[in-house]
């Protein structure tokens, strides 16, 4: 599901992405307590966001990486557009209880949380990470810091098995993630690199509404 074709790798894809936004306070041990409260308090000022971002996609059996530029916009709670703007444009939009799922090569494919139940899921995963209930993350993850990374590691062998570890390292100014690495038990491995933030800033309803946002 790591990006091993632009539809299927949306749901995993998004929730290792707003990992990396969540409000940590409900993960910290006593050692991390300093790291998470600066994280936090900056999470706590932020509603809205938008990020570029590259994706660097390594399978153990290919020598070159597989590179996918793309944006992530989110308004906190529940509108969130993950988009990939090369080499194949597509994109994943959450609005509330409807979403789309765009792809250049087909029409928009519109659909209701109230009667998919794939995407009520990944929704649901993905609303628990930008704002929900954290009290269950210490249930679920391992985490240690290194300098200014978190490393995340499943507690459920079921998600072991197709992600060993995940690595989000921090801007120590902006306390905004920089990068996540995603390895896998297999070898193969995602990087993401996040860059021209803009936080708060005004988001137009179209991002959230159609595939085509300058429509």
């Amino acid at each position: 599901m790591l990006i091993r074709s632009s539809n299927s790798s949306f749901s995993l894809v998004v929730f290792l992405t707003v990992l990396c936004f969540f409000p940590a306070a409900a993960l910290a041990a006593p050692e991390l307590d300093k790291f998470f409260q600066e994280i936090q308090a900056a999470s706590a000022q932020v509603q809205s966001f938008s990020s570029e971002f590259v994706q660097e996609r390594r399978l153990a059996l290919f020598t070159d990486p597989v590179i996918f530029h793309g944006k992530l916009t989110v308004i906190r709670p529940d509108r969130l557009r993950w988009e990939f703007t090369a080499p194949v444009p597509s994109a994943l939009i959450f609005d509330g209880k409807k979403g789309i799922r765009c792809n250049d090569k087909a029409p928009p494919a519109h659909f209701d949380l109230g009667t998919d139940p794939v995407m009520r899921t990944v929704a649901e995963q993905l609303w628990l990470w930008l704002g929900g209930d954290y009290s269950k993350l210490n249930d679920k993850y391992h985490m240690t810091q290194q300098g200014y990374s978190l490393v995340i590691t499943p507690k459920d062998q079921a998600a072991l098995d197709y992600i060993g570890a995940i690595t989000i390292t921090f801007d120590p100014a902006s306390k905004q993630p920089e990068t996540v690495l995603i390895t896998e038990p297999g070898g193969d491995s995602t990087l993401m690199r996040f860059n021209s933030y803009v936080l708060n800033g005004v988001l137009p309803d179209a991002l959230f509404d159609r595939c085509a946002s300058d429509e």
